[in-house]
């Protein structure tokens, strides 16, 4: 960063300066001018009694522009409203004023009032048992220093409240009235109990998910596989028949050569038309399995066929089962009739 001339260093401080003075001056004008405005308006309302409305605007009107004569007309004010504490330190503040700005005449006179306030102070003392770690002592709101526990400390008439506090102890807190000028009033804080643990609440149960059945999906041919197996079940019985039909051939055949090689009934020494007569009760058997089975399974078949349900208007036919009365044509009798499919 480059360091400006020296030769140019005073003129840049002056004009800054100016330039601050130019920003400060309006605004001490107008706080100038309010605490003007704000002492004129508590003077008015002091000298017609109204202490509580003018004590504040004399307090208001030394913030903006603090001044000896301001602090004593409010020490006054505060005299004459009851809050002697209030009027004691402020003659004092008052009296410190004056002396600053030369003023021996107002300054004993601030002196002179202040000691006359001084013997009727109400005091208040607060004493703190056991102070713990970072422990905080208010009074009426303001923290208090830990040197002016146990020091009586002048107040006004009125309540008082004191409160104690430290991190992880509970908190005391007290309220004390004043009744009168001379009062002496003390507040004892406690050792402050370790605060207790708050219990943990547990956490809330989940929300449950709700689980819904996925929708049933009519593919619109539901008959379609039914009607599948029926066919196949029917094929492999109409297989099975032909095969009895075939081995029963074969057995009427086989049958047939047993009788022409031993035409008499009885014994027979011909060992091939024994063995005729044996392939013939085998097949016959095989024939009366095939057609058993195989006509069981044309029935099974037969059924699952025509029971399936059709392709279209499935679910409207199983909306319709029921017993439905279907009017005779001669209109003196009535038809039962079973709807739907099965």
């Amino acid at each position: 960063m480059r360091r400006l001339p020296s030769l140019l260093r005073p003129a840049v401080f002056a004009a800054t300066l100016a330039a601050f003075t130019m920003r400060a001056v309006p605004a001490l004008a107008s706080d100038e001018a309010a605490a003007e405005a704000l002492f004129l308006e508590a003077k008015k309302l002091a000298a017609a009694g109204k202490l509580a409305e003018a004590c504040p605007k004399f307090a208001e009107s030394n913030r903006l522009d603090r001044g000896a004569g301001t602090l004593i007309h409010l020490a006054d004010c505060y005299a004459k409203n009851g809050q002697s504490a209030s009027a004691w330190a402020t003659f004092k503040d008052a009296a410190s004023a004056a002396q600053a700005l030369g003023r021996a005449d107002w300054q004993k006179l601030a002196t002179q009032r202040a000691a006359a306030l001084e013997p009727k102070l109400a005091k208040l003392t607060i004493r703190v048992q056991d102070p713990a770690d970072k422990i905080e002592v208010t009074r009426d709101g303001a923290p208090t220093s830990p040197a002016s526990w146990g020091t009586p400390i002048p107040v006004d008439v009125g309540s008082h409240g004191v409160e104690a506090s430290a991190p992880s102890r509970t908190t005391f807190k007290t309220s004390v009235k004043v009744a009168k000028d001379g009062d002496r009033v003390e507040v004892v804080v406690p050792k402050l109990e370790n605060a207790p643990v708050a219990a943990v609440a547990p956490p809330p149960p989940p929300t449950p998910v709700p689980v819904t059945s996925p929708p049933v999906v009519h593919s619109g041919d539901e008959g379609a596989g039914q009607r599948t197996v029926g066919f196949i079940v029917g094929g492999v019985g109409v297989a099975g028949v032909a095969l009895g039909a075939v081995t029963g051939l074969i057995a009427m055949g086989k049958n047939s050569d047993s009788k022409k090689l031993c035409p008499e009934n009885g014994g027979c020494a011909s060992t091939d038309a024994v063995s005729a007569n044996d392939s013939a009760k085998g097949f016959g058997l095989v024939s009366t399995i095939g057609f058993i089975a195989g006509g069981a399974a044309v029935a099974a078949g037969a059924i699952l066929i025509f029971t399936a349900p059709s392709d279209k208007g499935t679910r409207a036919a199983r909306n319709e089962r029921g017993i439905r009365v279907v009017p005779a044509t001669d209109g003196r009798s009535a038809n039962v009739a079973v709807m739907g499919s099965f």
